[in-house]
């Protein structure tokens, strides 16, 4: 059976309150919603240019940075904070003057400056950002030079400083849950060619630049726009228009980068299993190892925790440990991102970005990849790769899904020149007959999604095995043969993989020992996160699986997922149900709370924890959710059918258009008072094609995020009528096009 997508034109009953972090353009807002951010110019109108050959070319290395440079520093800016009207007031100088500092809470909000030195920074908060109150401060310098900044790069903004603080365990990284979108402004009096600047973060310890990544630049207010889920120095930096205008001619720039020495022996399993990978995790500290561990260490990653055979990497317990917790501490943002981070700049404007980042830090650049079809539909999920090289007009990537490669492989170069930008698909895979293919590039920040002190936490915990049983809680999973029952799925054929006929099932286990006693767990399946709360030493979860091989991670912490102490454990399950073709997931940040997931389908019929609808052979609620976290999940699956209000078959296929929203029923928490406000996720995914002749799957996926702030038990049965609900999402499944999933070369994507 083919499973059509929903169709993004077709109008909803009520206009979405939430936000959209997902592949599809939705149907337009009106009136706005006061949590939504505008969406971004789009543009990709790059003519194609056939590729040549070219002659060798003179090696560009990057310079020698400049040391022991003077600082010189104006007075403090002052800074006028004004809060965007459309949301609540979090913004605001306490005393009326120079102030910038202000607290943020889980409901997110708007930073904007309009005036004075700072005019256009513009910072967007997105609820759910951060479970804990945090105070954000903004303040800026005149410099016009900084040491460390190497010959080919000049000041092209003022020195930004962006501060942060919350509780002592949000201090410990300081990382958001979720990107927050950062708009600064350079000043148009120091630049030559507005196409030559990007932004960097600023390290004055280390004299270090990392690039913040593109999203968009504003050439008449002089801003760039990027994403970030940390806080630093920000400075904008100009390199010469003619280096980037050489690309595909003469520039040639290496940062001595190789994937044999110092990418992963180990591969991006997830792959392998089908369940997305930990791309991200390997990259980013491939990154972060070769630029600030590799030379105290003198061994290259691709040699490091080679346990058992030399030769198999399924043994190397500590590398897959190490990637997948770092996997873990990003994974909550890497959705977002991917989703924001698309159409909003053309294929040279990546390009150039990446190009700069190598000339500027002389260090590889994180590429992130997604696919867009003919008809404009998004593709699930992305992959991250690194840029090391540029040289004979085309990039060098490191490519986790294939390690250990030489420079020469043509499947890991990608064509770019100054004219038409990219000009080729990237192809990622097993091999190069079996690609994962990708047409749309974007230069990502490592460092302003990922602290550096978490990598230094986790590689020293890696050093010794992750073995300290002081430290690391002991997590063991229970099932119908341990001597503490549970209800996760075991091994059935004895091929070490557990197993089962479910598209869903729990997952159980206990906890003892460790550092300090957790109250929460995170289980991560296929890159899926989800909360469970643990409850005298014990846990269960309900997770969705997908046909085939499920990789299920656990990590236990209260803090967060890039705490080195806390406990880990891995498994796999196999789920021979019927192939998925639409799961709606729905979870929320906050305890002690009753949240519930609301479908209504295509015929009528009310989908919710008083209508489960499990006990007919139709699309079901798994489960109703009271006290806190979720998840609850709506699954169909292709061989089930479609009903009426009465119960009454009215389709053999899940064509149709569906509704969706969020009720908040009840809190129960300690405050009698007041309701505690949520924060909410609901995420789609629906296969759209499945070719039996090949095995393949084309997957989309779209994710809301949403904030309510009162409960209404009694508006429960009335579908987005009443107290407590959130607006109503509506998307329509229908037969799909094959000519319709069709990948175009990336010179030929555009965007409306």
């Amino acid at each position: 059976m083919q499973q059509g997508p929903y169709d993004p034109n077709q109008p909803g009953q009520q206009p979405y309150q939430g936000q959209q972090q997902g592949p599809q353009q939705w149907p337009q807002q009106n009136p706005p919603n006061q949590y939504q951010q505008p969406p971004p110019q789009q543009q990709y109108q790059q003519q194609p240019q056939q590729y040549q050959p070219y002659p060798p070319q003179q090696y560009y290395q990057p310079p020698k940075k400049k040391r022991n440079t003077l600082l010189i520093v104006a007075v403090v800016a002052v800074v006028a904070i004004l809060l965007i009207a459309s949301l609540a007031v979090l913004f605001w100088p306490s005393d009326g003057g120079d102030d910038g500092s202000e607290t943020i809470g889980s409901q997110g909000g708007v930073l904007s400056i309009n005036s004075g030195a700072l005019d256009g920074l513009r910072i967007v908060v997105p609820s759910g950002a951060s479970e804990d109150p945090v105070d954000i401060e903004v303040t800026s310098e005149e410099v016009d030079d900084l040491p460390g900044l190497p010959d080919v790069g000049s000041i092209a903004s003022r020195l930004i400083t962006i501060n942060t603080d919350g509780s002592d365990s949000w201090n410990a990284f300081k990382i958001f849950d979720r990107p927050l979108t950062v708009t600064l402004p350079y000043d148009e009096d120091l630049v030559e060619n507005e196409e030559a600047v990007r932004f960097y973060v600023y390290d004055p310890a280390t004299d270090h630049f990392e690039p913040t990544g593109f999203l968009d630049q504003n050439k008449a207010d002089n801003t760039i726009t990027f994403e970030a889920a940390t806080f630093s120095k920000f400075v904008a930096i100009e390199v010469a228009m003619s280096l980037l205008e050489s690309a595909g001619t003469s520039l040639s720039v290496d940062t001595g980068f190789r994937p044999a020495e110092d990418g992963w022996f180990i591969p991006n399993y997830g792959s392998y299993l089908k369940n997305g990978g930990i791309c991200l995790g390997m990259t980013t500290y491939a990154k972060w190892y070769y630029t600030h561990q590799k030379g105290a260490d003198g061994t290259g990653l691709y040699n490091k925790y080679r346990q058992g055979d030399a030769s198999e990497w399924r043994d190397d317990a500590t590398s897959i440990e190490l990637a997948t917790r770092v996997q873990m501490g990003v994974a909550g943002i890497w959705g977002a991102m991917t989703a924001e981070e698309q159409a909003n700049h053309t294929t040279r404007e990546a390009g150039y970005s990446i190009l700069h980042g190598m000339l500027i830090s002389g260090e590889p650049q994180l590429v992130g990849l997604k696919t867009v079809y003919t008809n404009g539909n998004w593709a699930a999920g992305g992959h991250a790769i690194l840029a090391y090289k540029y040289d004979n007009g085309r990039f060098y990537m490191y490519d986790p899904n294939n390690p250990g490669t030489d420079p020469s492989a043509e499947q890991q170069q990608l064509p770019f020149n100054y004219t038409s930008g990219f000009t080729k698909v990237f192809k990622s895979g097993l091999n190069a007959n079996n690609p994962l293919i990708f047409n749309v590039f974007y230069h990502a920040g490592a460092k302003v999604f990922s602290p550096l002190n978490a990598y230094k936490g986790l590689y020293d915990k890696a050093e010794g095995g992750f073995s300290d049983d002081a430290v690391f809680p002991d997590i063991e999973l229970t099932d119908p043969t341990t001597v503490v029952y549970g209800d996760t799925p075991i091994d059935t054929d004895a091929d070490g993989i557990r197993d089962t006929t479910e598209a869903k099932c729990k997952i159980t286990g206990t906890f003892t020992g460790g550092q300090q006693a957790v109250q929460k767990t995170l289980v991560l399946v296929g890159n899926k996160k989800f909360q469970a709360t643990i409850t005298d030493g014990a846990f269960e979860v309900e997770v969705p699986l997908k046909q085939g091989v499920n990789d299920v991670v656990i990590l236990a912490t209260d803090a967060n997922t890039f705490t080195n102490w806390a406990g880990f454990y891995r498994t796999e399950i196999e789920s021979t149900a019927a192939m998925g073709a639409l799961t709606v997931t729905m979870s929320w940040g906050e305890d002690n709370s009753d949240v519930d997931l609301h479908v209504l389908e295509p015929y009528g019929r009310h989908i919710y924890y008083s209508n489960k609808g499990y006990d007919a052979n139709g699309p079901y609620l798994d489960f109703d959710n009271t006290y806190g976290f979720g998840p609850e999940h709506y699954y169909a699956t292709d061989d089930m059918v479609m009903y009426d209000t009465s119960g009454t078959q009215q389709s053999t296929d899940i064509y149709g258009t569906y509704q969706i929203a969020v009720h908040y029923y009840a809190d129960h928490d300690d405050n009698d008072e007041e309701d505690q406000a949520i924060t909410w996720t609901v995420t789609i995914s629906y296969l759209v094609l499945y070719i039996e002749q090949t095995g393949e799957e084309i997957w989309e996926e779209v994710t809301y995020n949403g904030y309510l702030g009162g409960s209404d038990r009694y508006s429960a049965s009335s579908f987005g009528s009443g107290g407590g609900w959130s607006e109503i999402m509506e998307f329509e499944c229908f037969e799909p096009d094959l000519d319709d999933y069709n990948i175009p070369d990336p010179e030929d994507v555009s965007f409306p």
